[in-house]
């Protein structure tokens, strides 16, 4: 069955690691759009962090949609307003903080408007870092409430890997079933909307475009990119992917240092 849109991870994935696009990866992707083929850019970032990426490949128009937030929303390339929506509420943050605090591990709350609020002194590198990549404003408020963040599109363990994997030792089996979580990097663990994941926002969005799964190729590198190479009719894990996505994954391309989403594309989907 033909390809009718393709969804793509970001980082590790569309970029190569200078977090750029390189020419022949945007020739690719435009050559496909061009044909009438979606491109949905897939990310754990806000709108205002891939808007440049947007931009670059030409996918601003009213008929362009990005997943943002790892699946939480799925908005039009050129309108703050979500089409799709799954947020977490004021009270998950207070439980979701509290938590990180007792088990000694730092936590970023991420809300929909593109703000990162931490509520320890001690600010993680690693939340600096994401400030800076996604573009979004960090905030120290330490008593932060659940007045002040009424709603969050997910909350982070910001940290070193050894300290992520000590806390994650410790996470309550009542928390696990309550949340969507994910381990996106080695410096970050999630905590979603139960409803909120690429998988889910992809499924989603192609039902409004009447595109049916099978009809969908995505691609990406790691744990958060899971739920959509498993649910699309064509998973593509890239070379520099961690095992288990290329387990899930029905092909293994190039890296993302030698075009391997371009490579897929031209494979499989460009006719």
């Amino acid at each position: 069955m033909a390809i009718k849109m393709i969804t793509t991870d970001i980082d590790g994935t569309l970029l190569n690691n200078n977090k750029q696009i390189t020419a022949h990866t945007k020739e690719i992707l435009q050559a496909a759009r061009q044909q009438g083929i979606y491109i949905v850019l897939c990310s754990g970032r806000p709108l205002v962090g891939v808007e440049e990426y947007l931009a670059e490949l030409g996918l601003d128009s009213e008929d362009d949609y990005v997943i943002t937030f790892n699946g939480a929303q799925v908005q039009r390339s050129t309108c703050l307003e979500p089409l799709i929506s799954n947020l977490l509420t004021g009270k998950d943050f207070q439980v979701l903080d509290k938590l990180a605090h007792d088990l000694g591990v730092r936590g970023q709350a991420v809300t929909p408007d593109g703000n990162i609020y931490v509520t320890t002194p001690d600010v993680s590198p690693v939340s600096v870092m994401d400030s800076y990549f996604t573009k979004m404003p960090l905030h120290v408020r330490h008593n932060a409430t659940s007045a002040e963040i009424s709603c969050l599109a997910k909350y982070m363990w910001a940290d070193t890997p050894q300290i992520l994997t000590e806390a994650l030792a410790s996470l309550p089996e009542k928390i696990r079933d309550k949340y969507y979580s994910v381990h996106s990097e080695e410096w970050f663990f999630e905590f979603m909307h139960p409803l909120a994941s690429k998988g889910q926002a992809m499924v989603e969005l192609a039902a409004k475009l009447k595109i049916k799964p099978s009809e969908i190729m995505a691609a990406g590198d790691q744990n958060n990119d899971l739920t959509m190479i498993s649910a699309a009719g064509l998973g593509v894990a890239m070379g520099n992917a961690n095992p288990l996505v290329k387990k899930e994954a029905q092909v293994v391309t190039t890296d993302n240092e030698h075009d391997g989403l371009a490579v897929a594309v031209e494979k499989y989907v460009l006719q």
